[in-house]
């Protein structure tokens, strides 16, 4: 009798830890289906981070930082959440200056492409047989040795 009552228990709170797990569970989804608007920063369970552009059902669509569009399952957002680094803000096009021609370009005025390169002249020296390049995969030591197994 003592162990029906003990069984009884043991099963009552399992259950208990099992229903509750679900409630938690269930209450975090719908907590992240009312954060996830258009606009929103998300976290991706690959650790993507981007902006909540369209929303359609399963599919998310989300915004790079760079500016690019991606489509993701709902599934796979983990989190809304403000990424850790800065926002790519975006540059001037006022700010940027591009010379016309190179002119503008820093350059060493003549250099003697003979001295500035090396001390002297180069010497060419005759390939020696164990200067030779072999083909990969060649682990022959000796010509016409058996290869290795």
């Amino acid at each position: 009798m003592e162990i029906f009552i003990f069984l009884a228990l043991m099963i009552a709170m399992m259950w208990f830890v099992t229903s509750r797990g679900k409630k938690q569970q269930a209450a975090a989804r719908e907590k992240l289906t009312d954060q996830m608007v258009p606009g929103a920063s998300v976290m991706t369970i690959g650790g993507f981070f981007g902006k909540v552009v369209d929303i359609d059902g399963d599919v998310v669509t989300l915004e790079s930082p760079a500016g690019d569009e991606t489509i993701w399952l709902r599934s796979a957002i983990k989190e809304v959440k403000e990424p850790p680094f800065a926002p790519i803000e975006d540059v001037d096009d006022d700010s940027v200056v591009v010379p016309d021609d190179a002119s503008a370009l820093t350059a060493v005025d003549a250099i003697d492409p003979v001295t500035s390169a090396h001390a002297g002249p180069v010497e060419e020296r005759p390939v020696a047989q164990s200067d030779e390049v072999r083909p990969a995969g060649d682990d022959e030591t000796e010509p016409g040795a058996a290869p290795r197994a």
